[in-house]
């Protein structure tokens, strides 16, 4: 398991084939898919998890698992390549399970990611597609010094498009 980042509280590592039972109770998981067109099954999650994999060779980033230090898993946060409006462009994403949202974890998982893309990649900037009903992913996105763009259509709903500028920091 390749660790990617430590932060005070959270190891986010790459996510391996074990992981799976995780990831499909995460992506059950009504509360935490209620702004995905639908909960996934595990077929549903292990389609996620290969999708991943894949990104992991092309793109060299994409989702990472998250643990607290005790190796507890307790979400997914990453870096991905989306294409919005036609265009390929660079999404910081995160979801929790349920169980610890309101504790700063997505905030302090994605400030790491945000470090990544900039520090290390020297993206210009990032962006993060949101629900507009999703309230609290748009304050995580704000903590990251976000903020709504426009709106757009993405897996066929509405979203909001946050970006944070490189140079804006």
């Amino acid at each position: 398991m390749s660790t990617r980042f430590v932060t005070d509280r959270l190891r986010l590592r790459d996510f391996v084939a074990s992981d799976i039972d995780f990831l499909a109770r995460l992506l059950s998981h009504p509360q935490v898919m209620q702004h995905y067109p639908e909960p996934l099954d595990r077929d549903g999650a292990e389609r996620w998890l290969q999708k991943t994999f894949v990104r992991y060779e092309r793109d060299g980033h994409a989702l990472w698992l998250v643990e607290l230090h005790d190796g507890a898993p307790i979400g997914q946060v990453g870096l991905l390549s989306q294409e919005v409006d036609g265009q390929i462009e660079p999404e910081i994403g995160y979801m929790l399970h349920a169980d610890f949202w309101h504790q700063g974890y997505a905030t302090e998982a994605a400030l790491a990611v945000k470090a990544y893309a900039f520090d290390e990649l020297q993206l210009p900037y990032v962006i993060s597609l949101i629900r507009p009903v999703n309230q609290c992913s748009q304050r995580v996105a704000r903590r990251l010094g976000m903020e709504s763009r426009r709106t757009t259509q993405f897996a066929g709903l509405e979203h909001m498009v946050f970006q944070v500028d490189r140079r804006a920091l």
